[in-house]
């Protein structure tokens, strides 16, 4: 069985980070994209925290002896696919950079180019 203690401090964490996260998200400082995973998080936590019953079902489920064990192991299982779904965007932003710096070199390559015409033709 949980706590009671431990549902307030989980259920006021949880709360307090859905608000970090919407005033950040209000704020311009958070694409709304990459806070989707945060947000069910905490929805998901605040569930958690208000109805014990949801935890645990969820720890005989998967024959975990202790629902707060099982809170633990959905936190681990959140911060994998968390960490999954960020180095998927760093895999995609730094092909995409690779490929802006290729593309900024040959307009330079260009551009130099074109000076060099320009200089030749005003020497003449």
């Amino acid at each position: 069985m949980i706590t009671a203690r431990l549902q307030i401090i989980l259920f006021i964490a949880s709360l307090f980070t859905f608000i970090l996260i919407i005033n950040m998200i209000r704020k311009y400082n958070l694409e709304l994209k990459y806070s989707l995973l945060w947000l069910f998080f905490c929805i998901v936590n605040v569930l958690l925290a208000a109805f014990s019953g949801i935890s645990i079902s969820a720890a005989k489920f998967l024959s975990i002896k202790e629902p707060v064990n099982a809170i633990f192991l959905l936190s681990f299982v959140f911060q994998f696919f968390l960490i999954f779904s960020l180095t998927l965007t760093i895999s995609r932003l730094s092909s995409k950079l690779s490929q802006l710096t290729q593309d900024v070199g040959i307009l330079k390559n260009e551009v130099n180019e074109i000076k060099g015409i320009v200089y030749e033709r005003k020497n003449l």
